[in-house]
């Protein structure tokens, strides 16, 4: 029999090629990444190419991180793909409240990368099952 390995393909969208780097080094053995460094690049790849999971900063140069899910929930082949985001800083009640709006799966502040990262996509490995079952509630937007 042939031993299948299903390998997710993550869109991970930063302006910081330092941040690329450090998910690169916590996910690369878990998924084919393709990166973006501006939100405009990272909508132009999700509309064209289906991904299993999106990761994006809320702060990105020319189309911020909310506005590139607006989009790609509205019109590409991505619309119901889960999106993570990361934030540089702690997560305020504005952020959460457009994160909850635009229906994304997680928000992880920066310093969490290395480890919670890893985690919610080994869980989504895991699983394969609905994001919003794999987060407490309270632990989606922090």
């Amino acid at each position: 029999m042939f031993n299948t390995i299903v390998t997710m393909k993550i869109l991970v969208v930063h302006r910081q090629e330092q941040v690329i780097k450090q998910i690169k080094a916590v996910l690369s053995d878990k998924a084919i990444l393709r990166y973006a460094n501006s939100g405009l690049d990272g909508l132009l790849a999700a509309r064209v190419e289906s991904f299993d999971l999106i990761i994006c900063s809320t702060n990105l140069p020319m189309v911020t991180g909310f506005e590139l899910v607006r989009s790609v929930r509205t019109s590409s082949v991505n619309k119901n793909t889960p999106v993570i985001f990361l934030s540089d800083t702690l997560v305020d009640e504005k952020t959460e409240y457009l994160g909850n709006a635009l229906g994304v799966a997680a928000m992880i502040a920066m310093k969490e990368v290395n480890d919670h990262l890893a985690q919610v996509v080994n869980e989504k490995i895991k699983h394969d099952g609905e994001w919003d079952s794999l987060l407490p509630r309270r632990e989606r937007m922090n």
